[in-house]
């Protein structure tokens, strides 16, 4: 915080996308927009596709060949982690489905039984591209069988396997998932890298330039098209590389607005006049919590401190995560508006078990404050720092003095500074971003 080069912000954020921490939060991410969850009977292939995923992430291997592999994956999900992408849904048409969504941004859903509304996509865009799945077999070991079809409501008849809104393939013996592989994660498909990028976008702002972010269409524009358009050009020119996108967005002059308000831009929640608040994903409110109280969690049968957002399984038994509002991978997660938790959130914050019972933890970060025998005040800038990254200011330095000189005994002001840090943890600056 002495630092006060200014090129400091950007060499933090050079330093940030290398840790480890970076790796944990961005496969924590990419694993709930793949929608990983654990299968009742193959924890071991949701394990291995985790771990292919985060050997991905920290390689920094290029989201053009993540998806390439993953649409081209066969083999044993146990030994095989890509392979689980043809496990997360049910049938042709759901892949379809899940395929669109993720990368391009669109919903073909819409024109499974009538020519989308609003958008241009038909019916044989939708049952074209589940017919390039429909020889896909989703047990254990996937494989392409020799036959397979999905039937086109309207003509009664075989869907023709087709790249949505381009062309048919014709040959039927094919494979159809190569040509699909090829013609996404070409340079100048429309689709593919503004739908990533607007993902990125939407994580980090905390809205997308489309919204929601699985909508693109013409009918739902983007709010800043020409900066859209301009961060999918940078991003495929990189090698679809994700640090350097997340870092140009990180060091933008829009990330580090304020999200203080001015008269004038408080309702505006599209244009980006000033920083969107929004609480944090409950598997990083989960880890925060630990951190600052320096005491773990267990979640489920796993061992005391495994961080939350490095859980294999999204459904992992934990009171802790379900009250603060996880998305179980039956949701679709695909947007900062899907964090839930509402009332019972907010109510366990402040008056529940979650920080209450681990506060005055003999092993805490507090207790051992109190066992060093540390100032106060220095307990309180130092929980500041841990908690907000920042020393607190003046007014909330001078009201917590002032409390401070009105105490009688020592287990008086332990029960005070138990009161700052629980206002600290409860307070919407730590749970939210």
């Amino acid at each position: 915080m002495e630092n006060r080069d200014q090129n400091k912000n950007e060499e933090l954020i050079d330093e940030l996308v290398q840790t480890d921490a970076f790796n944990e939060y961005w496969s924590y991410k990419f694993a709930k927009w793949l929608r990983m969850g654990k299968d009742p009977n193959d924890e071991n292939g949701i394990a291995t596709y985790r771990l292919w995923l985060s050997n991905q992430i920290e390689k920094g291997v290029g989201y053009n060949e993540i998806a390439r592999t993953l649409i081209l994956a066969t083999g044993d999900t146990h030994n095989v982690g890509p392979a689980n992408f043809y496990r997360t849904v049910d049938g042709p048409r759901k892949q379809a489905e899940f395929v669109s969504e993720l990368f391009m941004g669109s919903r073909l859903r819409c024109a499974n039984c009538h020519n989308h509304p609003l958008d241009k996509w038909t019916q044989d865009d939708y049952h074209g591209l589940a017919s390039i799945f429909s020889k896909i077999e989703n047990a254990q070991i996937v494989r392409v069988r020799a036959s397979g079809d999905v039937i086109h409501p309207l003509t009664r008849e075989p869907a023709v396997a087709r790249i949505p809104g381009e062309y048919y393939l014709k040959d039927k013996t094919q494979d159809g998932r190569e040509d699909l592989a090829e013609w996404l994660t070409a340079e100048d498909n429309p689709y593919f890298a503004k739908a990533i990028v607007n993902r990125l976008w939407s994580s980090l702002m905390g809205r997308g330039l489309v919204e929601p972010v699985d909508d693109m269409r013409d009918t739902n524009p983007a709010t800043h098209p020409k900066l859209l358009n301009r961060l999918a050009e940078d991003f495929a020119a990189s090698g679809y590389r994700l640090r350097p996108m997340l870092k140009r967005i990180a060091t933008s002059a829009t990330y580090a607005r304020s999200s203080n308000t001015v008269p004038g831009n408080a309702e505006d929640d599209r244009y980006y006049s000033h920083a969107l608040r929004r609480p944090l994903e409950a598997e990083v409110l989960a880890d925060g919590i630990s951190y600052v109280l320096n005491v773990p969690a267990q979640h489920g049968g796993k061992a005391p401190g495994q961080r939350a957002v490095t859980l294999v399984d999204l459904y992992t038994p934990s009171r802790t995560l379900d009250i603060l509002g996880r998305c179980g991978r039956e949701e679709s997660c695909e947007s900062e508006t899907s964090i839930s938790g509402g009332l019972t959130r907010n109510l366990h914050l402040l008056n529940g078990e979650l920080i209450n019972a681990r506060i005055s933890r003999e092993e805490g970060r507090l207790a051992r404050f109190f066992d060093a025998d540390t100032a106060p005040m220095d307990i309180i800038d130092e929980l500041y720092l841990v908690a907000l990254s920042r020393k607190p200011a003046g007014a909330t330095r001078r009201f917590w003095r002032e409390q401070l000189a009105n105490v009688e005994s020592v287990e008086q002001q332990k029960g005070l500074l138990e009161d700052f840090l629980w206002s600290l943890l409860a307070s919407s600056k730590f749970n939210s971003k």
